[in-house]
């Protein structure tokens, strides 16, 4: 009996995706959007995963801020919903390494070395590691013994 009610719960789940519009955006990119309709209102499931910039009542600009799946829920002026649609955002490129370490995160760049990269989620030691990088080489750039800190 267990599984049957939880294989009936996945079931509604998937037949209420199935038909939603899917948009796939690209993390720190911008997409222009076209509604089919002339939208009142638009609630972001998730804005820290994407977020929407209205140009007009038909016209917006999708905007992918992390990796992952929201939603954007669209209501007419009189408050009747129009429209969801699926947002799934992709990493900004297919060069990225994520390395999760329990609670820690890093993130590296891999066009031609691995290397690493800051990224909105990565653990403090991360940013820690790339300043003092950043701080030996315009040490060495600069030929000075300091570089300017954060507070200068």
């Amino acid at each position: 009996m267990r599984s049957f009610i939880i294989g009936l719960a996945f079931s509604a789940v998937a037949i209420s995706t199935a038909h939603a519009e899917q948009i796939w955006l690209t993390m720190d990119q911008v997409r222009p959007y076209d509604f089919k309709k002339e939208v009142g209102q638009i609630v972001v499931g998730n804005p820290g995963i994407a977020d929407v910039s209205v140009r007009d009542k038909s016209h917006v600009l999708l905007f992918g801020k992390a990796p992952g799946l929201t939603n954007l829920f669209l209501f007419d002026d009189d408050g009747n919903p129009l429209d969801n649609i699926l947002v799934r955002v992709r990493a900004s490129n297919a060069e990225m390494l994520t390395v999760q370490r329990g609670s820690d995160r890093a993130t590296y760049n891999c066009t031609s070395v691995c290397e690493p990269t800051l990224t909105v989620g990565d653990s403090k030691d991360v940013f820690q590691s790339v300043r003092t990088q950043v701080q030996q080489k315009y040490q060495q750039a600069s030929g000075s013994g300091s570089a300017p800190t954060a507070e200068e």
